[in-house]
C-alpha cells in the first residue's frame, strides 16, 4: 500500500455486523433513492466507534506479472486512526494518526512518512460518519446502480479535482443491501493500477489500545518524508 493512497482512501470499507435498517421504498427512483440509501449509510457508519478486521488485498499492475495477494489485520478508531498490519507475504505495517501516514517496512529497514492533507482527512474521517458521503460530492461525481432485489448497491465515484485526477482514476464501493455497510471497494490510480479489498471477521465497537496507532520504529530504521504535491 502506498502512505498517499493509503490516507486518502480509507473509507474503502467494511461489511459489519449492523442490524438490518429498513428498506429503501421500492418506488423510490432517481435522485431520491440516492438519498435514500446514502441516508441509511450515514446511520449505520454512526454507530461505530472501533472496528477490527481481517483483511485481503489484491492488487493488479502493469509492473507485476500477476496480481499480488497480501493479508493482515485491520484497526479503526473513529474519526481518523487506522493501522494496517500486512502479516503475508511480507509483514509491513500503515499507521494514520494525529494527520500523519507512516508506512513501515521491517525487512527494508526503512519507514516513509506523510503528512494528510485537509481534503484527506476530510475523506477519512467519513469513515467515522464524522463527515457525511454528501460531503465527498465536492471531490468526487457520484454514479449509482442498483441491479434489482437480492443485489447489492454500488456507488462509482470519479474524481472532480484536478489534484485527485493526478492520483485517481475511479473508486467503486459496493453497499450491502440489508445493512447499508461498505462490504466491498477497489480503486484504480491514475497510473491504471488497481487494489480491491474484502474484509472478515469483523468486530465493532471494542476496546482498542490507543497504543496501537503509535508506531514504535527501532533506531536503526531510515525515516523518509514524502511531500506531495498539494495538501488539498
Amino acid at each position: 500500500m502506498r502512505t498517499g493512497t493509503a490516507s486518502l482512501l480509507l473509507f474503502f470499507l467494511l461489511a459489519s455486523p449492523v442490524r438490518a435498517q429498513d428498506p429503501v421504498p421500492a418506488d423510490l427512483k432517481g435522485t431520491e433513492k440516492v438519498a435514500a440509501v446514502l441516508a441509511r449509510v450515514a446511520e449505520a457508519q454512526a454507530k461505530v466507534s472501533t472496528i477490527t478486521a481481517r483483511f485481503d488485498q489484491v492488487r493488479e499492475s502493469r509492473l507485476l506479472a500477476a496480481p499480488s495477494h497480501s493479508q493482515g489485520v485491520f484497526y479503526f478508531a473513529a474519526p481518523d486512526s487506522a493501522r494496517w498490519q500486512y502479516q503475508s507475504p511480507r509483514p509491513m505495517e500503515v499507521v494514520i494518526a494525529n494527520g500523519v501516514a507512516i508506512t513501515y517496512r521491517p525487512e527494508e529497514k526503512r519507514a516513509e512518512r506523510v503528512e494528510i492533507g485537509r481534503m484527506q482527512r476530510r475523506v477519512f474521517r467519513f469513515l467515522g460518519a464524522a463527515e457525511p458521503l454528501e460531503t465527498l460530492k465536492r471531490y468526487f461525481t457520484f454514479t449509482f446502480s442498483d441491479g434489482g432485489e437480492g443485489r447489492d448497491y454500488r456507488f462509482l465515484l470519479e474524481p472532480a479535482t484536478i489534484q485527485l485526477k493526478r492520483r485517481l482514476q475511479r473508486v467503486e464501493v459496493v453497499i450491502e443491501r440489508t445493512r447499508f455497510v461498505p462490504v466491498a471497494v477497489s480503486y484504480v490510480e491514475a497510473d491504471g493500477d488497481r487494489t480491491a479489498y474484502t474484509f472478515h471477521d469483523v468486530t465493532l465497537n471494542q476496546p482498542v489500545a490507543e497504543a496501537m496507532f503509535a508506531l514504535q520504529l527501532p533506531r536503526d530504521v531510515k525515516v523518509v518524508d514524502i511531500k506531495l504535491a498539494s495538501r488539498e
